[in-house]
């Protein structure tokens, strides 16, 4: 029999908990970001990392996936046959208005091959839902804007939105910071356009396969990167999906030229650590696709 001072002793050692987050942030960074300029902001975001934000992470029986801050959309619209140029011109021409009404703008690329070849896809960043609400809200009360949806509405087919986190345990094994495409959006204005490969893999039915993905990329993306020696291709980001088809994930590559993305896929074959990494992927992915693309000229990511 144990006696009272023993039970009370071991309840001490075996307390129920809860884990709890320790990492808010720093009071007064997010008043200090809404007081910058949009260019000073997205600096400033680029620059920051998991640890100086909140951060969540769910637990699962393989692997933990954190959050990272801020939120991607990616919109995809199909357009009219015969439509697509004078769509274009059309945005070109309001460019100055939607990098006003939304400085999270970071990329708008149509499709070359690999899909429908009328279709566009354009990459916002926002800090949240809140702010991505507060954004879209003030476009639709802007004169500007207002004009150019109506004169731009008849070259539409069809409008996707779908929302990305960042895998930032990825792509910070290849090297890049987090947020990168921020940094690269407010670089890149000065830059030759590029094309990019736009990678699509969508994962078996459960809560396990995107961590243990990211997780696989993070031991073999690093052998990857080393195999292109002549550093023909360069990440743009990883992702993967928050609100639309779930258990989805998303790559984006920049290349110099369309032949160089087959030039740095023949050098990753010989990246031993890749094509381990690629052995454990491929019996999660149900389909895979890939698509080039090319950036239009109101692009700030070229």
């Amino acid at each position: 029999m144990h006696s009272r001072r023993t039970l009370i002793a071991r309840r001490r050692v075996h307390p129920a908990r809860e884990e709890t987050s320790s990492t808010a942030p720093p009071l007064g960074v997010t008043h200090c970001l809404a007081l910058m300029s949009p260019l000073r902001r997205l600096a400033a975001l680029a620059a920051r990392t998991p640890s100086s934000c909140a951060t969540k992470s769910f637990r699962t029986g393989y692997a933990t996936t954190p959050s990272t801050p801020g939120i991607y959309e990616f919109r995809t619209y199909d357009i009219q046959p015969g439509a697509l140029g004078d769509y274009l011109a059309l945005c070109d021409a309001s460019r100055a208005t939607r990098q006003r009404l939304n400085p999270g703008f970071l990329g708008f690329f149509q499709t070359e091959t690999g899909g429908d070849v009328n279709r566009v896809t354009h990459v916002y960043r926002y800090e949240n839902y809140d702010e991505r609400d507060r954004v879209r809200g003030g476009m639709a009360r802007d004169a500007e804007w207002v004009n150019f949806l109506r004169e731009s509405k008849s070259a539409l087919r069809s409008q996707t939105s779908e929302i990305f986190l960042e895998a930032a345990k990825a792509t910070t094994a290849a090297g890049l910071g987090v947020n990168d495409m921020v940094r690269r959006a407010a670089q890149d204005g000065a830059r030759a356009p590029g094309v990019f490969e736009l990678r699509r893999y969508q994962l078996e039915l459960g809560y396990n396969p995107i961590p243990k993905l990211i997780d696989h990329l993070a031991s073999g993306l690093p052998s990857k990167i080393q195999s292109d020696k002549d550093k023909k291709g360069e990440l743009c980001g990883m992702f993967y999906s928050d609100v639309g088809k779930l258990n989805q994930f998303v790559e984006l590559w920049r290349y110099d030229s369309y032949q160089d993305h087959i030039r740095v896929r023949e050098a990753a074959r010989g990246a031993s650590a890749w094509r381990a990494a690629i052995g454990e992927i491929a019996p999660m992915v149900q389909m895979f696709d890939t698509q080039l693309l090319k950036p239009v000229g109101l692009s700030p990511i070229q």
